[in-house]
């Protein structure tokens, strides 16, 4: 059975909104949500101008200014960071004792690792063009000998990733590339060799000595192809032309609008 909670200040009529993720929060207990489980997301900039009016919108004026004294007193962003915690006292003493590992490393932890932990939360919320921005800040930027290889080929591999996901199969090949020359980790070879089958679509040209990998690729991406068929969204577009079959055109079109903005929503929530 779930807990009922009470929230001890009231709704925002105008949220906060973070705007990488598109994520609009409305209560202080859905902020201590979002901070305690993507907490290597947040930055001292998540407390601006906009994080302010919000908390003052909820009533809790005394917030904002705890936050400020501890501003000027040049605090830690894990100090800022359990301070709204308790306030609003959401999660337990113990439960945010369980943190005290992850928050002494907010403000000692490389800018790189922070920059990786944002690009990856964006990446798995389906933001990728925010995501291509982060990991893109690590890699042109000056490279860090105190990070591992492995650490950087897990950056290029997901900037691959994230592009590819966005049908950019020409764009992902060489950030695939690089996280095998770094890293040689089998995957990254898998992604790179199906970005460039994908990258080429109809013009590839299959070689008759194909490597077993390059075999057994083109093959799973075969099988994808054939599947695709029973997926949802390609039953949902069967169910949508089978009413224009039916010659009921105004039921077509308002079904077919409906999918087109849902495609639209899609592409600007990758594009965010």
């Amino acid at each position: 059975m779930g807990k009922i909670i009470l929230c001890r200040a009231r709704e925002a009529k105008q949220p906060l909104v973070v705007k990488d993720i598109g994520l609009k929060i409305y209560t202080l207990e859905e902020l201590c949500y979002f901070i305690y489980n993507n907490i290597y997301f947040i930055s001292i900039d998540f407390f601006d101008d906009d994080f302010n009016s919000f908390v003052e919108e909820t009533g809790q004026k005394q917030l904002v200014q705890i936050i400020a004294d501890l501003k000027s007193r040049n605090a830690g962003l894990a100090q800022i960071v359990v301070s709204v915690l308790k306030y609003v006292d959401y999660y337990s003493n113990e439960e945010i004792e369980q943190l005290s590992g992850v928050l002494g490393t907010l403000d000692s932890r490389n800018v790189y690792e922070r920059l990786k932990a944002r690009a990856d939360t964006l990446l798995e919320n389906k933001c990728y063009y925010g995501a291509v921005q982060n990991y893109a800040k690590i890699i042109e930027g000056t490279y860090d000998k105190s990070l591992s290889g492995l650490f950087y080929a897990r950056v290029y591999h997901n900037m691959g990733v994230a592009h590819a996901r966005m049908f950019l199969y020409k764009q992902s090949v060489p950030y695939f590339e690089e996280a095998y020359k770094i890293g040689q980790h089998e995957e990254s070879l898998k992604c790179l060799m199906a970005a460039k089958r994908l990258a080429m679509g109809n013009n590839i040209i299959e070689s008759d000595d194909a490597s077993d990998q390059e075999a057994a690729l083109k093959s799973e991406l075969e099988k994808l192809a054939d599947n695709a068929r029973y997926s949802d969204t390609y039953r949902h577009l069967q169910q949508i032309e089978k009413l224009k079959e039916e010659a009921d055109i105004t039921e077509y079109n308002d079904a077919l609008t409906g999918l087109l903005d849902d495609w639209k929503k899609q592409y600007i929530k990758y594009k965010s």
